[in-house]
């Protein structure tokens, strides 16, 4: 198991591990779970990777309660300098790809490439319409996190979903991913809706993007594809892809497709190329 590490910031304490040798690859979860990303941080050989529990969720702490999504991503960019790396590739899943965006907008030199899986915003004029967020709202007011996780995670993610958490995660793992959706309906939630995708500039990032859609999508009636049409038409060099047979829960789904998915982009774009 490696090192777990912890860095104490201005308005948060974060944990994050380090290990491997070779590029840098920060690793950035979504919403509702610190450790969506714990599979595939063991399938990356030959690059050191660095995976982070955002504040308020896992093992980290967010010390303010009034924290951005520029703060999210300051964060990052304090845990990459503190580890001595100067150029990464990114990986982020959902709002963590959201936050892997913010951070090449505020920070471009840390940025080497972006792998987006789905990202969660910008959202996209022709995705298509739904009501599950709002279910969700209205039953983590409810005090019920269950019935919430189950309308908004449930609505993007196959069939058999639960199953899956539970099996990678183990059931702990599983019941605080769910418990971890409080402080997503109350706090990142708001911080999510006041990020403005125009004043990020998206026009002006021109690193590597792979915008990465799950194939399941479309039949579940998932806004996510739309909603890499419309950062890809803002991303002067970013590319799409489809991964068969996984929904929006793809890094527990497969991790290995994902981690496949991740090694070809990143090699195709390695942190000491011109």
């Amino acid at each position: 198991m490696p090192a777990l590490h912890h860095l104490l910031t201005s308005d948060a304490d974060i944990a994050f591990w380090d290990e491997g040798e070779g590029d840098a690859v920060l690793l950035v979860h979504a919403s509702f779970g610190a450790d969506w990303f714990a599979p595939l941080a063991g399938l990356l050989p030959g690059l050191r990777v660095v995976r982070t529990h955002r504040a308020g969720y896992g093992r980290s702490r967010d010390l303010s309660g009034r924290l951005s999504v520029t703060d999210h991503t300051r964060h990052l960019a304090e845990v990459l300098g503190a580890q001595g790396i100067g150029e990464a590739q990114v990986v982020g899943h959902s709002t963590g790809g959201t936050l892997a965006l913010q951070l090449a907008a505020a920070h471009p030199g840390i940025v080497r490439s972006m792998v987006l899986l789905e990202p969660a915003l910008p959202y996209a004029a022709d995705e298509p319409p739904g009501d599950a967020m709002r279910r969700a709202v209205a039953a983590a007011a409810d005090g019920d996190l269950a019935r919430a996780y189950g309308h908004f995670p449930g609505s993007v993610c196959s069939p058999g979903y639960l199953d899956v958490m539970t099996r990678v995660l183990g059931t702990e793992g599983f019941r605080k991913s769910v418990l971890s959706g409080r402080y997503f309906f109350e706090h990142e939630r708001a911080a999510f809706a006041a990020w403005d995708a125009d004043a990020a500039g998206l026009e002006a990032l021109r690193r590597p993007v792979l915008l990465v859609a799950g194939g399941e999508g479309e039949r579940l009636g998932s806004p996510y594809r739309a909603r890499n049409r419309a950062p890809a038409a803002r991303l002067p060099r970013a590319e799409q892809v489809t991964l068969p047979g996984v929904s929006h829960a793809m890094p527990l789904e497969d991790p290995g497709l994902v981690a496949w998915t991740v090694l070809d982009f990143v090699r195709r774009h390695p942190v000491d190329a011109v």
